[in-house]
């Protein structure tokens, strides 16, 4: 990829991030991190052009405001959200169930500790040379069990909602042998855009903790009064 720079304002373009703004960047790069070292370990097994390369940003402070700067990728598209949502098949053939099969080997490769998500680029293909075919990836999310990634990590609720809309496919391990939850729900209202939640909100993550969320103020979320804990 050519490294041809793009700056994002996020709460320009995402609203719902003024309110985290700051909690936000302070995760961006234990995010990308972390998906860039489970992509090194997809493209070992993966099929021959299936490879994935997640690009890292920088943050920039210009006059007050803070900045993503990062590889542009052109002809986005995005696969699937933090809270459930994934693209149709019908839409974008192949290349959703490819990133599917990412997010789930994640999970199975952290012993469900894990999950990347909230999956955005492009497929980039190559005529020419087909070891240059891939995927180009950027903002992803994690999911984490400790819900230890920020306002975007979903927590146990974000991989179980996953879950509950996967289908295992021909990019998923063909032998049954990858990690799954027990239990599938969707906790949130699904939705292409991602799902934020402020740490101060983290303990209703956990499925012990039985409330559903509706969006709330910003595209942040909140709890479903009309369903009690127990």
């Amino acid at each position: 990829m050519r490294s041809v720079p793009v700056a994002k304002d996020l709460v320009a373009a995402h609203p719902q991030f003024r309110l985290l703004e700051d909690e936000f960047f302070q995760y961006d790069f234990d995010v990308a991190d972390c998906a860039i070292r489970y992509a090194e370990d997809w493209n070992r097994i993966c099929e021959d052009g299936k490879e994935i390369l997640v690009t890292r940003g920088d943050v920039h402070n210009i006059d007050g405001t803070q900045y993503l700067v990062e590889p542009l990728i052109r002809y986005f598209t995005k696969f699937t959200s933090n809270n459930g949502w994934i693209a149709d098949e019908d839409d974008e053939g192949w290349h959703v169930l490819a990133m599917e099969a990412f997010s789930h080997y994640t999970y199975h490769r952290s012993s469900g500790m894990f999950m990347v998500c909230d999956l955005q680029g492009r497929y980039r293909h190559d005529r020419s040379n087909s070891r240059r075919c891939r995927f180009e990836l950027t903002d992803p999310a994690v999911c984490s069990r400790r819900r230890v990634y920020g306002p975007t990590d979903m927590g146990e609720k974000g991989m179980e909602s996953f879950f509950a809309n996967h289908a295992c496919n021909r990019f998923c391990d063909r032998d049954g042998q990858w990690q799954v939850p027990r239990e599938t729900r969707q906790w949130f209202p699904k939705s292409s855009s991602t799902t934020m939640m402020p740490s101060s909100q983290a303990h209703t993550l956990s499925v012990q903790y039985r409330t559903t969320f509706r969006q709330g103020f910003g595209g942040t979320i909140e709890e479903d009064s009309d369903e009690a804990d127990y």
